[in-house]
């Protein structure tokens, strides 16, 4: 047998190297830490920011990705006072519970979908939240059998 056979199908490298730079232009745009979401939001104590996002978290308001051992935050969520915008709990609703998180939420929310004519459900949300809210719904059927 030959020792320089590569055991991984090329489609596979091919992915995992689309994934990558998907990941590294997600983390190109502002994205908050506990830290900095603390000082937006003008909290004394890192804690009480921690606690708060949490049930944030769990009202499906917000949501966060673990990148190299550490909780980021993908900024366009919050309003410039570190509020979540409300126009997106909905959709977050609907894409957590149907088990779309992380960074295939974050992927989805920011990129260009044909469900909203080539728009970003994230722009849509600002002007048509009822029309970002059905792509999402749509999003979040599962494909049929």
């Amino acid at each position: 047998m030959t020792s320089n056979i590569s055991l991984t199908p090329p489609a596979s490298v091919a992915q995992a190297q689309r994934l990558a730079t998907h990941r590294d232009a997600l983390l190109a745009t502002p994205v908050l830490t506990y830290d900095t979401l603390q000082l937006l939001r003008g909290e004394p104590k890192e804690s009480s920011t921690r606690t708060w996002f949490a049930r944030r978290r769990a009202e499906h308001a917000v949501f966060a990705v673990t990148h190299n051992g550490r909780t980021l935050i993908p900024a366009f969520q919050f309003d410039q006072f570190g509020q979540p915008r409300p126009e997106f709990q909905p959709m977050l609703d609907i894409l957590l519970t149907s088990g779309i998180d992380g960074w295939p939420l974050w992927t989805w929310l920011t990129s260009a979908t044909s469900l909203l004519s080539g728009q970003t459900p994230e722009a849509v949300a600002k002007t048509a939240p009822d029309r970002a809210l059905t792509a999402a719904t749509r999003f979040a059927v599962p494909p049929a059998a």
